[in-house]
């Protein structure tokens, strides 16, 4: 097998044949291991068996696994006090989203009370031999660790899930059963794990800047900068760890930059600025889509800087613009910017866009916070030295709607408009001024508003799971519930989710599975969450149906009585609450992908639908090619949810496939749930599923989840999250904060109604029988523009990084808003 004996040389280099002294020895692990395709009762004793998986790594009994869950430990009980010089773990990755672990630390112990950590086998394991590319197996190991206990702990951070089939533990020399043995210490396993991850985290930042401003240097051909880079470098990177141990203790978040240490490794890209002619502080603009880094050097043609920003939209919705101020000096450079000449009707504030690293160790620069004006109306920012910062720039609403002084934090400034008022052409500056005099610049500032009205309620449907029923709490942030839901509903949200909790409770059947107590049914959970988000358009439930019903098998006659008139109180009930049968969208079960999942939709479907209820029942099946499903259960459905990125991968048959339901009479919506979602581009990822929607004549967008922060709801400890981050907004214990990727799809909803609102116009101007110039103009923009909007929207460019066109949607957008724009003036002058 590919890499399995790789990092075993070094292993055996200084001590020969090792002895594993825990071959055959008993040992716990926490918590249980749960990957259905590995475990089994022999997990118990199969990490020291001496025998290792052979075939696919994860599918064979012999492995150990989990998935989803943090931190992992298996303590070996070595029956008595060993001296240890080194561990081995035995594991694969490489391929479906199975990652190699980041940390495998190993901590002994003679009592199980006080720990000593013998280092982190993740990199003492990979001195000497780099891990292999795709799928392999791979063997950490090293015999350069020094200490005694009769307990090993080896404890696993490995997202989003661990597998390891064999692990060892060696002896070491007889004399080191003496005397006082190095190494940190600790009394609490939990609290070591979660300060190592900080640790882990903060030093591997630091590390990884470095050798990027280092590479940087050399890539652009900066011999004088590169030797000076690499002996001041030098000596920062001794003082990392201590500053990583310093941060653990004072702080758990991931906001950009770190003090200390970390801010004198960034300033080192001054000198590479510099180089590269940035010699003064210097305001620039590139797409406000494209990801931006601290150290990133402004690309040749943004060097002469820019004049002026532009934002051209419609009354009432909301669009943004950004720049970025580049700091090339030693010093941080501390800006006030000041907002004048701008008119209530168009109001703007400023945003920083800060930048936090993420669980996999990738920063972004995404988050949004206002940047409140203190004395005068003054704002101010600080750019790193060495760094750039980005400012958003957005137009306020109209007094009178919703505060958002709930949102709070961070660095990288971004302008958008949020809701602009009267029509017109407005011209302000924005003045930005360093306190200490040596730098200075006025950015003109247009906001265009036309003549046109953005609906209160746009047309698409937009909803993330968000499972806000009860305490708020299934992503484990309860305490941002009231900002959670109102930065929701400002995102154009119409459909939350709730979970099966808010089913009524307490029903009583009689034989023939007759509901005998509709009356007495508990509503409360559903009551609640209603009330909580009243005047949405469609209330969606993501059930989970399984093979029976209160214990009664499905398909059975009684079956179907017990469910249809279930659910038929449950109709009667929410139409005392004002709502219609149709608002109610019933997912049965989720992304089904197999007959057997198929069998039970189309189960529960036939006795819903029996009962002539009026609910929607809706599905996102999970099939690669739908073609494989069964057409019973398609036929079953009102609502028709594909996979937005199955069908970019799989194209025009899979697109062909639903546009043929649609023609059958069903509605089609779209989803994606990728991620971790920060990594995912805000165009081609989330603005673009409302361009496909159009496309497609999907009516509704939805993305998996709203509000989850990673397993422990908060983004802004992304070192301790458990699993990927989907939110596209920032979630905390007691707030949330915008971001570009939940920016992204305040827009989409907006660009989709634009689309709207010019097909409706082509329709009207059509049924006049007039052929006009502006009529072949804008069905053009609705087939080809359309088209041009989408085309960078491929397989290989949903994440961020990579390299692509991301202004099209805007340009198109634009076009859309000058072709409405005409059509209403031409009618204002033949009245």
């Amino acid at each position: 097998m590919k890499g399995f004996w790789i990092g075993l040389l070094m292993a055996t280099a200084c001590h020969g044949a090792l002895e594993n002294v825990a071959l055959k020895k008993p040992y716990t692990l926490s918590p249980t291991p749960g990957y259905r395709h590995c475990t089994d009762p022999d997990d118990k004793i199969q990490l020291t068996d001496g025998v290792f998986s052979k075939g696919y790594f994860w599918m064979q009994k012999g492995t150990v696994g989990w998935h989803n869950v943090l931190p992992i430990t298996c303590v070996i009980d070595l029956g008595k006090v060993e001296p240890i010089c080194g561990v081995s773990w035995s594991c694969a990755a490489g391929t479906a989203g199975v990652a190699w672990p980041q940390s495998l630390y190993v901590l002994v112990s003679e009592d199980k009370k006080v720990w000593t950590c013998l280092g982190d086998l993740c990199q003492l394991g990979t001195e000497n031999h780099a891990l292999p590319e795709g799928y392999a197996t791979f063997r950490y190991a090293t015999d350069r660790m020094k200490g005694r206990g009769r307990y090993v702990c080896v404890l696993a951070v490995a997202r989003p899930s661990c597998f390891v089939d064999e692990i060892e533990v060696w002896r070491g020399p007889d004399e080191w059963l003496k005397g006082v043995m190095p190494g940190q210490r600790t009394d609490d396993l939990k609290r070591f794990y979660t300060e190592s991850c900080v640790i882990s985290g903060v030093a591997a930042r630091m590390r990884e800047d470095l050798r990027i401003i280092s590479d940087q240097a050399v890539a652009l051909g900066y011999i004088a900068v590169t030797e000076e880079l690499k002996a001041r470098g030098a000596d920062l990177e001794k003082g990392i760890p201590g500053d990583a141990q310093k941060m653990a203790s004072i702080s758990l978040q991931t906001v950009l930059p770190y003090e200390g240490v970390h801010k004198r490794i960034l300033a080192l890209n001054a000198p590479v600025l510099r180089a590269a002619g940035v010699v003064r502080p210097l305001v620039w603009q590139g797409n406000r889509w494209d990801p931006l880094a601290l150290t990133d050097v402004p690309p040749q043609s943004c060097r002469a800087g820019i004049d002026g920003i532009t934002i051209d939209l419609m009354r009432g919705e909301v669009r943004g613009e950004a720049f970025n101020i580049t700091n090339p000096g030693d010093k941080e450079l501390d800006v006030e910017l000041a907002v004048s000449g701008i008119p209530d009707a168009a109001r703007v504030e400023l945003r920083e866009v800060l930048v936090t690293d993420t669980l996999s160790r990738k920063p972004v620069a995404a988050a949004l916070r206002r940047i409140e004006p203190g004395a005068e109306g003054v704002r101010r920012l600080t750019v790193p030295a060495g760094c750039t910062r980005q400012v958003w720039v957005s137009s306020l609403r109209p007094v009178g709607e919703q505060s958002r002084s709930w949102l709070s934090w961070v660095s990288s400034c971004w302008a958008s408009l949020v809701r602009g008022g009267e029509a017109g052409a407005y011209h302000g500056v924005i003045r930005l001024a360093s306190k200490d005099g040596a730098f200075s610049k006025g950015l003109a500032l247009s906001v265009k508003v036309r003549d046109l009205d953005f609906p209160k309620r746009p047309s698409l449907h937009l909803g993330g799971w968000d499972y806000l029923q009860g305490k708020g709490d299934t992503y484990k942030a309860p305490g941002n519930l009231d900002p959670n839901l109102a930065l929701m509903r400002d995102m154009y949200v119409d459909s939350p989710w709730a979970t099966w909790a808010v089913a009524p409770k307490g029903a009583v059947f009689d034989a023939e599975g007759r509901l005998q107590n509709k009356d007495a049914l508990d509503f409360s959970v559903w009551d609640a969450w209603v009330a909580r988000w009243g005047g949405a358009r469609n209330y969606c439930v993501a059930f989970g149906t399984g093979v029976s019903f209160n214990g009664e098998k499905m398909g059975t006659p009684r079956f179907n009585m017990m469910v249809g008139t279930w659910f038929a109180a449950w109709v009667e009930h929410l139409k005392k609450q004002g709502l219609k049968p149709g608002q109610y969208v019933l997912l049965l079960l989720d992304e089904p992908h197999e007959p057997g999942m198929d069998a039970r939709i189309i189960a529960w479907a036939a006795a819903i639908r029996a009962a002539k209820l009026g609910i929607v029942i809706f599905e996102d099946p999970a099939y690669a090619d739908p073609t494989k499903g069964d057409p019973a259960m398609f036929a079953a459905c009102d609502v028709l949810c594909p996979h937005a990125p199955t069908m970019v991968a799989q194209g025009k048959p899979f697109r062909d496939f639903y546009l043929r339901q649609k023609e059958a009479g069903k509605t089609l919506w779209l989803y994606s749930c990728c991620g971790p979602a920060k990594l995912l581009d805000p165009v081609t990822y989330h603005r673009a599923q409302a361009w496909l929607a159009f496309q497609t004549g999907a009516e509704g967008s939805f993305f998996w989840a709203f509000g989850c922060g990673g397993g422990i709801g908060d983004s802004w400890r992304a070192h301790l999250q458990t699993h990927n981050e989907y939110s596209p907004y920032f979630v905390g214990p007691d707030s949330v904060m915008e971001g570009k990727h939940s920016e992204a799809i305040r827009e989409s909803v907006q660009d989709y109604e634009y689309l709207r609102m010019l097909r409706d116009k082509v329709a009207r101007v059509k049924a006049t029988g007039q052929d006009t110039p502006w009529l072949a103009r804008a069905e053009a923009l609705l087939t080809e523009g359309v088209a041009e909007a989408v085309k960078a929207v491929t397989s290989s460019n949903m994440f961020w990084k990579t390299e692509k066109n991301r202004s099209a949607m805007d340009t198109v957008r634009v076009q859309i808003l000058d072709a409405l724009d005409a059509e209403e003036t031409e009618k204002r002058g033949e009245r």
